[in-house]
């Protein structure tokens, strides 16, 4: 589908955080100095000015649209009929004597009906003054394009003149639309955004709302009213705007916060916001349409020269060695989805590891470590993600603390390990991993304090009789008196892991006025949550990244998800592709998200990609970053590889650059002529006899057993998922598998038969690729069943490409399979609502293992 990149690219070049009104005060004081200004109409019309902005981008951009081959005939037509009215049609085709000169007008014709095509798929009134023209025209002639013999009519001198007429007014309106739409499109977003001289009160006519018609208990509310254009009734009409939340010390939002607008396309947009401009992670949604949008934020780690944007032909590995940063990506969800998204910019800017580990070296207060760079962005607030009336209701301010978000459903799994609870850690010593109590609190019986509710009238009942019940309100301790943004105390009994407080309610026996109104308003600010405990287990929870304790907090439970991507793809189209996958998916706060970025090169690089990425310094990279991983305090990692990605992370695995690094599972029952000979591939028979199994955790009362983890020297492959993988096939079966079942117990593969990309793979390579052939990874090349879940993707036909190589992330299935796999750890015999299995056989016909493939109908499929 065309979009407005040729037409709006100007609109790109605008940074997210250009708002230029009111300069930008780093000082995080609360207390009163002479540059403070109190939120007021004046210090929210640079966020209102961008958030208008984001409005006419979207408009600028457009939406994706069906194709339609109906479209495409008609204009066709159209076009053709077009010409053969203005004389250059039908008559010049009879007049043409060679081929060149009837190549020519056939050659005019495609690019004009081309043109026309993409430009009415933009600009609809373009195509429709041409569709006036034409029939002008034919009115012109008469209605006759040809005379009773077949030869077209020699229109006289007055048609003549009245085509050429016609012609003129047609460029003339055409011109002017064009013209319009730039002005519309180009010119005024970026008035809006950049423009000082613009008198912004008095041009979208902003008048105060004195009494906010509903106020937060919480946060301060900013409400006002401006003129904005109605598409809905194609009128100017007047429209409220609200803020609720946080401010720095210039008026602006910043912290948590909720922004209102109930224009048309309006948003209600809640997350994050840095001196006026939302920053993410935060969701959004359009008041009228219902367009849904979300920002993440994603870490990386880059080894490669190419630029953020971009990729080169000649691909090489950056000389000063792997860089870290983080970036954020807003990615539709919802509704219609918008051209210019997934959106990603780059809010740390990649620093060198080296320079990192130095900084890291000579800060002898407080050591750190190299990762704790992105980390400081990626660990923000989880609240920000929640539901919309938690920021009038749940959240409080600086001086109180914050309600913890409870879940609502909680699940347990078991493994070698002991019972796993994903997005919870054990938390007391002595808790048995075999055992878990979960409890339900705030029963529905319960008032919001506590206190039991009758059936009779309440005002009726004694003091005495109305003692409240002791119901414990799970509470996050911030530290008192700090910046806008919460920042999350440490708790010295845990090696610094927050600690979740419980504050029991208040009894209603206290007496005196002073006494009645603490505790009114108390019950106000407090609202007391239903949901799920786990007794002995915390949930993992985000904090302020800006906090000194953002690297201990990821000892606190949370798995890292690191994405390799293939070859032709640079940094940001990555992030993008790994943010939609997140982003439909809701993946959880405590999976932080990472992308590896190695050197692709570009379309025509493959071969230069593939000597590149199977290098022994992207290996080295690849598996310095794992190590960095660990040391920041992660214990799980989730390693999604795509197509040459693939072959990338099983090169550096093949090489032994994980060994000491990954967990190695325990082998079962070893025999040690075989154990002595794993490294070699002539002892293939005695690689299928070895066995793993995950390593159980050691006893209650240990060390390790409180942090859940029994090895603190290396980190779990807690799961390795191969997306459309460019690996060898035969290579895989006689030493990659082997290689990967020793670190991972959850290997899972997705592959498609008709993959068009990986099939010139296999033509350039001259070997049959792991993502082409599904039937043949269930089994060995002696005949062993492959530990190895295989989902066939062949049938899929739900937002995917005619190549069908890249579609995880849009496709509704393979994003609710992934979640699975990566938060859930599911395998595919547990995953029966959504796959079917399908048994292969060997030559002697027995069966030898399951392809699975997803349960749903192809999109043509329709009742009648």
């Amino acid at each position: 589908m065309a979009s407005l990149n040729s037409v709006v690219a100007i609109t790109d070049t605008a940074p997210d955080n250009a708002i230029t009104d009111i300069p930008v005060n780093t000082d995080n004081n609360n207390e009163y100095n002479a540059e403070y200004l109190p939120p007021s109409i004046d210090t929210m019309i640079p966020t209102l000015r961008f958030m208008i902005h984001r409005k006419l981008r979207r408009k600028a951009h457009g939406q994706y649209r069906k194709h339609s081959t109906r479209r495409y005939v008609f204009s066709a037509v159209v076009i053709a009929l077009f010409m053969t009215l203005i004389g250059i049609g039908a008559q010049k085709l009879e007049l043409a004597t060679s081929w060149p000169e009837l190549g020519l007008i056939v050659i005019l014709l495609l690019v004009m009906i081309y043109i026309v095509v993409k430009v009415s798929i933009i600009i609809r009134w373009c195509f429709y003054w041409l569709v006036l023209a034409t029939l002008v025209l034919f009115a012109v002639n008469r209605g006759q394009l040809f005379d009773r013999n077949g030869s077209t009519n020699e229109p006289d001198d007055k048609s003549n003149l009245r085509a050429k007429v016609v012609v003129i007014v047609l460029a003339i309106l055409e011109g002017a639309t064009l013209s319009l739409v730039v002005l519309l499109r180009v010119t005024y977003p970026r008035i809006v955004l950049r423009a000082t001289w613009l008198n912004s009160r008095w041009w979208w006519r902003i008048k105060e709302t004195p009494l906010p018609l509903s106020k937060s208990v919480n946060y301060r509310t900013i409400m006002f009213s401006y003129v904005s254009w109605d598409p809905d009734e194609y009128r100017l009409s007047r429209s409220s705007v609200s803020y609720v939340g946080e401010f720095d010390d210039k008026g602006r939002p910043h912290g948590l916060g909720e922004w209102t607008d109930h224009t048309f396309t309006g948003e209600a947009l809640q997350g994050i916001w840095e001196h006026g401009v939302p920053v993410g992670p935060f969701k959004s949604q359009e008041y009228g349409t219902g367009n849904a949008f979300c920002n993440i934020r994603i870490g990386f780690c880059k080894n490669s020269i190419d630029k953020n944007d971009s990729t080169v032909f000649k691909a090489a590995r950056d000389p000063n060695g792997p860089s870290y940063g983080a970036a954020t990506v807003e990615c539709s969800v919802s509704g219609k989805f918008f051209h210019h998204l997934p959106y990603v910019r780059i809010i740390g800017d990649g620093i060198l590891r080296s320079e990192l580990e130095q900084t890291a070296k000579d800060d002898l207060e407080s050591p750190s470590i190299p990762l704790s760079y992105p980390l400081s962005f990626l660990s923000t607030f989880a609240e920000s993600l929640q539901s919309r009336p938690s920021i009038r209701g749940s959240f409080h301010g600086n001086s109180s603390p914050r309600n913890a978000p409870l879940s609502k459903s909680i699940v347990v799994r078991y493994t070698d390990r002991g019972i796993f609870i994903p997005g919870y850690i054990m938390s007391r010593r002595r808790t048995n991993v075999n055992e878990v109590s979960i409890r339900r609190i705030c029963p529905p019986h319960l008032g919001l304090e506590g206190e039991h509710l009758g059936h009779g009238d309440m005002s009726n009942s004694g003091a005495g009789n109305s003692k409240a019940a002791a119901v414990p309100t799970l509470l996050l301790p911030t530290h008192q008196g700090g910046s806008s943004s919460a920042s999350v105390a440490s708790d010295e009994s845990s090696s610094g892991v927050d600690r979740l407080g419980v504050q029991r309610a208040m009894s209603s026996e206290s007496t005196g006025s002073d006494q009645g109104r603490s505790v009114e308003k108390a019950r106000k600010r407090r609202l007391t949550q239903a949901g799920l405990v786990v007794d002995g287990w915390r949930q993992v929870l985000d904090i302020d990244g800006r906090s000194s304790s953002a690297v201990v907090a990821s000892r606190a439970g949370y798995e890292a998800l690191v994405f390799v991507h293939g070859y032709n793809c640079a940094l940001t189209y990555g992030i993008g592709r790994l943010g939609q996958l997140l982003s439909l998916g809701e993946f959880p706060a405590y999976i932080k998200p990472f992308v590896f970025s190695w050197p692709s090169s570009t379309t025509m690089g493959y071969f230069t990609a593939k000597k590149v990425g199977c290098s022994d310094n992207v290996a080295s990279d690849l598996r310095q970053f794992i190590v960095d991983l660990k040391e920041a305090g992660f214990r799980r990692v989730h390693i999604l590889a795509h197509s040459m990605g693939a072959r990338i992370v099983l090169s550096a695995l093949r090489k032994g650059y994980f060994d000491d690094v990954l967990a190695e599972r325990e082998v079962v029952d070893p025999e040690p002529s075989i154990i002595s000979n794993l490294g070699s591939k002539a002892h293939l028979q005695g690689r299928m006899s070895v066995k793993y199994r995950d390593r159980p955790r050691q006893q209650s009362g240990s060390a390790s057993s409180f942090t859940g983890h029994e090895d603190l020297s290396t980190i779990q492959l807690a799961t390795f998922t191969l997306l459309n993988p460019d690996a060898d096939l035969d290579i895989f079966l006689e030493e990659d598998y082997w290689t990967l079942t020793k670190f991972c117990p959850h290997i899972t593969l997705y592959a498609d038969a008709h993959d068009g990309a990986l099939f010139w793979s296999e033509v350039l390579g001259r070997k049959k690729s792991l993502g082409r052939h599904p039937r043949t990874l269930v089994y060995s090349p002696t005949g062993e069943v492959l530990d190895v879940d295989v989902i066939d993707t062949t049938s899929l036909d739900v937002n995917i490409h005619s190549i069908r190589h890249n579609f995880f992330n849009l496709n509704r299935m393979l994003v609710d399979d992934l979640y699975d796999v990566v938060v859930l750890g599911r395998r595919a015999t547990e995953r029966e609502a959504r796959l079917s299995s399908r048994w292969t056989f060997a030559d002697d016909g027995t069966e030898n293992g399951e392809v699975y493939t997803f349960l749903c109908a192809p999109s043509y499929v329709v009742n009648k």
